[in-house]
């Protein structure tokens, strides 16, 4: 998978973009998993378009490629390769 996000161009499998933006963030301290990470995003994502996103029950990277893909439906990112 390759995204644009703010004018950077991240790429890997879901989970590892999810994991790059964690580290870029300030709050690792309070979510040190990718995991807790998704569900900050979902909560943020819920709070700030009140739209629902219902991540899937899947593995991890699952719910990291829904997740991304939730952002790029309300342009907050742009997926320019799926794999």
């Amino acid at each position: 998978m390759k995204i644009i996000y703010e004018d950077e161009v991240y790429e890997g499998a879901p989970t590892e973009i999810i994991e790059e933006f964690r580290r870029e963030s300030f709050d690792t301290d309070d979510y040190p998993d990718s995991a807790g990470f998704i569900r900050y995003m979902r909560n943020n994502f819920v709070r700030m378009t009140d739209m629902p996103c219902d991540l899937p029950d899947g593995n991890l990277d699952e719910r990291a490629r829904y997740m991304l893909e939730r952002l790029a439906d309300i342009d907050a990112l742009e997926i320019i390769e799926d794999e």
